[in-house]
């Protein structure tokens, strides 16, 4: 099952957002005025056991770009992945797969803005 939600950070910021049945995640650009954009995905983890779950891949894909990564989650909830580029930011309308795998286990989110008031 994969659920959408709706808000805002402010005009100098998106949020896209999205859960699964054992992972939310955001993704968040900021700095949109500026030369160079800044881009983070975070990954939590919604169980209470953070340190059973192991080795975590995980990958996303955006219209401008995506990227993968692989860690340990022992003990902490959350993965963040960064990344600053001066390329195009994502459009209003554009959906944000992230692939999480680990243990064996699949679950596919898709992102979605966040409402915008801007």
């Amino acid at each position: 099952m994969v659920m959408f939600l709706s808000g805002c950070l402010n005009s100098s910021s998106i949020l896209f957002t999205g859960e699964s049945k054992n992972w939310s995640a955001n993704y968040v650009v900021t700095n949109l005025n500026g030369e160079n954009h800044d881009y983070t995905l975070t990954l939590t983890y919604k169980g209470d056991n953070p340190s059973e779950v192991g080795k975590v891949k995980y990958k996303f894909s955006v219209s401008s770009g995506g990227g993968s990564g692989e860690t340990e989650l022992s003990g902490h909830k959350e993965i963040t992945h960064k990344s600053i580029s001066n390329g195009a930011v994502p459009q209003k309308d554009e959906t944000i797969n992230v692939t999480v795998e680990w243990k064996g286990i699949k679950e596919e989110l898709q992102l979605s803005l966040m409402g915008n008031d801007s």
